[in-house]
């Protein structure tokens, strides 16, 4: 189900967030170096659409500043963002009059997608992914947001692309059951490895 549309500025990136992921950016391109200087000013949120090439896709994260981690002479800087919330992007436009930068028109989406898949779920809590970084807890509930799995996944942002491109619960679980039982695997082997150096 769709929410409301929204209008916001774009800085359009090889980088796709979950909510609540953070990374660093570096600024030196005139254009972004004011939308951050308007997004520190004003607190304002903005619009990181993903690129693939040169290719802008359909869905993007919208980000906060969360602060100016350095800043030289030339007002290049180093920033550290944080995912807010995943958008639809309806269209972009490449300058904002007055601006140096674009701006995009995005529609929220429905990203409330809960799994109670038995094999999911035991492979999360088997392999005790941390799916509530913020209270630090591991997954006790019968019922998880296939997002907060990923996320805990630390799958790089190509990874989390094609898996929210997907957009069909069944889908999801397929595409994380694959790769958790991948992970499981790496686990075994490691095992198997120390258990071989400490019998030497």
């Amino acid at each position: 189900m769709s929410f409301t549309t929204k209008s916001m500025a774009m800085f359009p990136l090889g980088v796709f967030l979950l909510p609540g992921e953070e990374i660093p950016l570096r600024i030196f391109e005139p254009r972004y170096k004011q939308l951050v200087g308007e997004c520190e000013e004003n607190n304002n949120t903005f619009g990181i659409p993903y690129i693939i090439g040169d290719e802008i896709k359909t869905y993007g994260s919208e980000v906060e500043l969360l602060n100016v981690v350095a800043r030289n002479n030339k007002g290049e800087m180093v920033i550290m963002i944080k995912g807010v919330r995943n958008f639809h992007l309806l269209d972009f436009t490449e300058t904002l009059p007055g601006k140096l930068y674009g701006g995009e028109i995005i529609e929220y989406v429905d990203d409330n997608y809960l799994t109670s898949n038995p094999e999911l779920i035991v492979l999360v809590k088997k392999l005790k992914l941390n799916i509530d970084p913020v209270l630090g807890s591991l997954v006790t509930d019968n019922s998880i947001n296939l997002f907060s799995i990923a996320k805990s996944m630390m799958l790089n942002s190509n990874e989390k692309f094609s898996f929210y491109s997907l957009r069909d619960t069944y889908k999801m679980e397929k595409y994380l059951i694959k790769r958790l039982r991948y992970l499981e695997q790496l686990q075994v082997q490691e095992k198997l490895l120390e258990n071989n150096f400490s019998l030497n």
